[in-house]
């Protein structure tokens, strides 16, 4: 298998290591593979994903498109899509754990156009929507897509008809509705000369891995470190800002922080597409 670095931007011979940002990164042979921020793909309006805090629909953080060996639900499901919320501290809206969990509504919910809307959610969940909470209570969403939801035209999020007293920063978190980062092409191109690549990663060493900033007398290891501190990348050495994740397999997705407006408190996040392990830190 190979390790891929992602890099952004609207053309090959401009990429950066992160949206927006002045650091840039050179991927030969770089093929494009999806976009962040901005639009969901082409799911539905109906199955956005939305807060189980505030009913809120989620920001859409990005949709890739996985090479064959990072395909770990099945051949025919080829991209995923992240969506967060970032809504550790918002105000809690009642009913809408519930009609997300697909409780029907009552009558005097049904009658409240926001409600109605949550409720219709649940109805036209995505069939593969996986819903992952972080350790501070922050909700997210990863969507595994087939070719044909990653080609169909985008989706914009739902019409904004929030209730009253939902306009706060602070008591509302992270939405699609006021915090969308703008929508740029999303590049994979091979990462070359990493040693773990193939090796799921281990704070001991274990199956031959070796852990970042480990050795302070290889020059070249880290001179290679350095090259990919802070990329976002398939496989390959990850660079967790605390302690490694347990349960981590070749096949992890290490995202960093701003990607598609995803707020990650500076540090970075990994997913495992194989085992499921998702976790972050700052």
């Amino acid at each position: 298998m190979k390790a891929y670095e992602l890099g952004f931007g609207e053309s090959a011979d401009a990429l950066t290591v992160r949206p927006g940002k002045p650091v840039e990164t050179d991927l030969p042979g770089a093929r494009v593979a999806g976009w962040c921020g901005g639009r969901a793909p082409g799911i539905g309006t109906a199955a956005w994903p939305r807060s189980p805090v505030t009913g809120l629909p989620m920001t859409h953080v990005i949709t890739l498109e996985l090479p064959e060996d990072y395909r770990r639900k099945g051949e025919d499901l080829v991209a995923l899509s992240l969506f967060h919320a970032d809504d550790h501290v918002a105000d809690d809206v009642e009913g809408v754990a519930e009609l997300l969990a697909g409780t029907a509504p009552t009558a005097e919910q049904a009658a409240d156009p926001f409600l109605a809307e949550v409720a219709a959610t649940a109805a036209a969940r995505h069939p593969r929507q996986r819903d992952l909470e972080d350790l501070i209570g922050g909700a997210h969403a990863l969507l595994w897509l087939t070719a044909e939801e990653f080609a169909a035209p985008r989706t914009d999020p739902p019409a904004d008809i929030r209730p009253a007293g939902l306009g706060d920063r602070y008591s509302r978190g992270q939405n699609a509705w006021d915090d969308s980062a703008p929508e740029t092409t999303v590049w994979l191109g091979e990462r070359t000369g990493d040693p773990n690549t193939g090796i799921a990663p281990s704070e001991d060493g274990a199956g031959g891995y070796v852990a970042a900033w480990s050795s302070d007398d290889d020059e070249e290891l880290k001179t290679f470190w350095a090259s990919i501190d802070g990329t976002s990348h398939l496989g390959g050495t990850i660079m967790p800002c605390q302690g490694m994740p347990t349960g981590l397999t070749p096949y992890v997705f290490e995202l960093e922080d701003g990607v598609g407006g995803i707020n990650l408190g500076g540090g970075n996040a990994q997913i495992d597409l194989e085992s499921d392990v998702f976790d972050w830190a700052q």
